[in-house]
C-alpha cells in the first residue's frame, strides 16, 4: 500500500512538473501582452491627457495585475527620489525589482525605454513607445506560439517521466 501510494505520490509529481513548466510559458505570453497594452496605455495619457509620470505611474500600477503593476508600483515608489536619480535609473531598478521572468529582446525592449523616459519631449517618447509595445506584442505573440508547442510536450514529458518512475519504484 506504502509503495502504492508512493508511485502516485512520484508520478503527480512528475506530472506537476511538466504543468509547471507549461504555466510558466503561458504566464511569459501574459505578461507580455499586459505590458504591450500597459505601453499604449501609457502613451495615449501622454499624448492626450498629458498625465504626469507619477500620477501614471499610479493609474497603471492599479490598473493591471501583477507582476506588470508591481513594475509600475516600483516606479512610482522610486519617483520620489527623482531628484536625486534619473528617471531612467528609477525605471531599471525598478524593472530589477520586479519578477517578471523576462528575457532576451523583451527585456532589452524595456531595459531601452528606460532611456527615453524622461529625458525626450512628447514625440521621441511616442514614437519609443510605439516601437516598444510593438516590439512586447510580437515577443507575446511568439511566446504564445512557443507556449502551446513546448507547454504541451512539457506536460507530456512530466507526465512520461512520472509515471516511468513510478513504474520502476514498483
Amino acid at each position: 500500500m506504502i509503495r502504492l501510494l508512493g508511485a502516485l505520490l512520484t508520478a503527480g509529481g512528475g506530472a506537476f512538473l511538466g504543468f509547471s513548466a507549461a504555466g510558466q510559458l503561458k504566464r511569459r505570453a501574459r505578461v507580455l501582452r499586459q505590458l504591450a497594452g500597459a505601453l499604449e496605455q501609457m502613451d495615449r495619457e501622454i499624448a492626450f491627457r498629458l498625465t504626469p509620470m507619477p500620477q501614471l505611474m499610479e493609474e497603471l500600477a492599479a490598473g493591471y495585475p501583477p507582476p506588470v503593476g508591481t513594475l509600475f508600483a516600483n516606479c512610482r515608489k522610486g519617483m520620489e527620489q527623482l531628484g536625486e536619480r534619473t528617471l531612467a535609473e528609477i525605471w531599471r531598478q525598478a524593472l530589477a525589482d520586479t519578477e517578471l521572468d523576462l528575457e532576451g529582446r523583451a527585456a532589452a525592449v524595456l531595459d531601452e525605454l528606460g532611456e527615453v523616459l524622461g529625458r525626450f519631449g512628447e514625440d521621441g517618447l511616442h514614437a519609443a513607445l510605439v516601437r516598444a509595445g510593438e516590439e512586447l506584442t510580437r515577443e507575446g505573440e511568439l511566446a504564445r506560439e512557443d507556449g502551446e508547442k513546448r507547454g504541451r510536450m512539457y506536460q507530456v514529458l512530466g507526465l512520461a517521466w512520472g509515471a516511468l518512475l513510478a513504474i520502476l519504484l514498483l
